[in-house]
């Protein structure tokens, strides 16, 4: 019987244990078929000899149908055989069903009348139907009981009696901690759980894997369930993870005989409301007249339903060339407790902030012009990244493909040269992100993160091009330091653990590029040493072209402090 209930960790290893001999057994069984000898050598122990048990042997047989099966057993002086007779194998001569003391029709058509008699299928067969008919439905204590009703002429009738026992429903769920962490109305809604719903027994058992998807709440002892007057009780014992981040650099950029500051700022709040709202921003100065702005809100489980919200807003400045606006609203589904489909609606809008004279427009191959694009988005997500350098296994998987229309904007203001495309325009845009962690030794770990990306539409400008540089990506160069139509980016961290949490390493990109730029790469080594409250960050990269000499005054130095809280 399925049994929804905790099973105690001994109780589970002697299932295990018999299970597997049981395995060994029918694959004998079903692959010979016929009789068949166990040479057993006696083994002498401290308190005598090992006890092989034959009826354990007997009762596999019995039940995959070989009801008359026997055995014999013969001594020489180093061993006992053991000779086992399966002889014939029963069929089914009938299988009724009574579910609740109600005769049902038959349940599985594969087990129908001259059937082999094998107990062990019916069992499995029934486990799935109180699975999915009962357990999942609101009755966690069905259970169902085979019947011999007789044996006449090696053929079996037997009937199955079901009984689906008291209606649960969910009541309210009960969090222990020392301090409220998140709302328990929104929990329930989160673990698909509200008051009054007919009891699951999977998403019950899925408790553990549901909450790991919170990167802000821990279990610390496995939930607690209990059953009263068909209601059941639900205790979660949990505790706060520090995972919301303040990130914060400060980059020194050499620039001919002087040397600019730039900036960064990085704010990630995991839990606001404690109802799981996810509110990030990113901003950074990466010259002097040059800004990135970016935004996201969004929640899992929103508006009592399964869906999650996703809202961005997006604001680029590329010095006094042009300025960019995005944004994006969505929702995303989780179909397992690992992927995750997203659909979304996404406008760009550029606009070009200066006139261009006559020398730009001949010397510049990438023209720029001002447009709006408006565009359907589909993601896919398998897992989640890491937040910060964990020594463990990871791997995850990000993928995201927009179809769209785009419109150009202010023709009549374009040099010729720039507009002799069609206004209006079929936009693709594609990104593929796989990323892993491998825990090689006790202290190191290797990173690694595949990145692909394209861009493509007849009337494809400057500002349209994917943005390339910075710490997110290609390090050792400046953020947005190549403009491209594709590329293909690995990124390599080789990391040595200090401690639990502290860690130096070697990192190492690799990208290809579109043809005008070709192939580029970064070396460099850094330190993050983790504090109480959060983690110091150094970084040294050094970038250059395959095709050039690699200038040591250009690399970059970036230190700064990750806060978490």
């Amino acid at each position: 019987m399925y049994i929804p209930a905790n099973v105690t960790t001994k109780l589970t290893r002697n299932i295990l244990k018999k299970g597997f001999c049981f395995c060994l057994y029918l694959f004998s069984i079903n692959v010979l078929a016929q009789n068949y000898s166990f040479q057993k050598i006696r083994e002498e122990t401290a308190s005598g000899t090992k006890e092989f048990k034959p009826s354990v042997v007997i009762d596999s047989l019995q039940l995959i149908g070989f009801l008359s099966a026997n055995f014999e057993i013969s001594e020489t002086d180093s061993s006992t055989i053991y000779t086992f007779y399966p002889n014939e194998r029963y069929m089914w001569g009938g299988l009724s069903y009574r579910m609740n003391g109600v005769t049902e029709k038959r349940l599985f058509k594969e087990l129908e009348n001259g059937k082999y008699a094998n107990r062990l299928l019916l069992k499995k067969k029934l486990n799935q139907y109180l699975k999915e008919q009962a357990h999942n439905k609101g009755y966690p204590f069905a259970e169902a009981n085979l019947i011999i009703d007789s044996v006449i002429k090696k053929s079996v009738f037997a009937t199955v009696d079901i009984d689906f026992k008291n209606q649960i429903v969910y009541d309210s769920i009960e969090v222990v901690s020392e301090n409220e962490i998140v709302k328990v109305n929104y929990l329930q809604n989160f673990l698909n759980m509200p008051v009054g719903k007919l009891f699951n027994t999977s998403d019950y058992l899925n408790i553990p894997d549901k909450l790991k998807q919170l990167r802000f709440i821990k279990l610390t002892e496995p939930p607690l369930i209990e059953f009263s007057n068909g209601r059941s009780q639900i205790t979660l014992f949990v505790e706060k993870i520090k995972n919301s981040q303040l990130d914060a650099f400060i980059g020194l950029v050499p620039e001919g005989e002087s040397t600019y500051v730039t900036g960064q700022v990085d704010v990630s709040f995991q839990n606001l409301f404690r109802r799981a709202v996810n509110w990030q921003l990113n901003w950074q100065k990466y010259s002097a007249s040059s800004q990135f702005l970016y935004t996201q809100l969004s929640q899992k489980s929103a508006f009592k339903t399964s869906l999650g919200i996703n809202s961005q807003f997006g604001l680029l400045q590329e010095d006094s060339t042009f300025l960019q606006n995005s944004f994006e609203l969505g929702v995303f589904y989780p179909v397992t407790e690992s992927i995750t489909l997203g659909v979304s609606y996404k406008g760009i809008f550029n606009n070009l902030i200066r006139d261009f004279d006559s020398t730009e427009v001949s010397q510049n191959n990438d023209p720029f012009r001002s447009s709006r694009i408006n565009s359907a988005g589909f993601s896919v997500a398998y897992r989640q990244k890491e937040t910060y350098p964990v020594l463990k296994n990871n791997l995850y998987f990000i993928l995201n493909f927009d179809v769209g229309l785009k419109t150009l904007r202010n023709v009549e203001n374009l040099p010729e040269e720039w507009s002799n495309v069609p206004v209006s325009s079929t936009n693709y845009t594609g990104m593929i992100e796989l990323g892993s962690q491998q825990k090689l030794s006790k202290r190191f770990l290797l990173e690694e993160k595949l990145q692909m990306g394209i861009v493509e539409n007849e009337a494809l400008s400057h500002n349209d091009l994917l943005r390339l540089g910075g710490l997110q990506n290609l390090r050792g160069f400046d953020r947005n330091f190549f403009y491209t139509t594709y590329y293909a980016m690995l990124n390599l961290n080789y990391r040595y653990f200090l401690d639990n949490n502290s860690s130096f390493f070697l990192l190492t990109d690799l990208a290809q590029l579109d043809n005008s730029i070709g192939s580029v790469y970064a070396f460099g080594a850094g330190l993050d040493i983790k504090s109480k409250n959060g983690w110091f960050r150094l970084i040294y990269a050094i970038g250059s072209q395959i095709d050039e000499q690699i200038n040591f005054s250009t690399a970059k130095v970036h230190f700064g402090y990750i806060a978490v809280f």
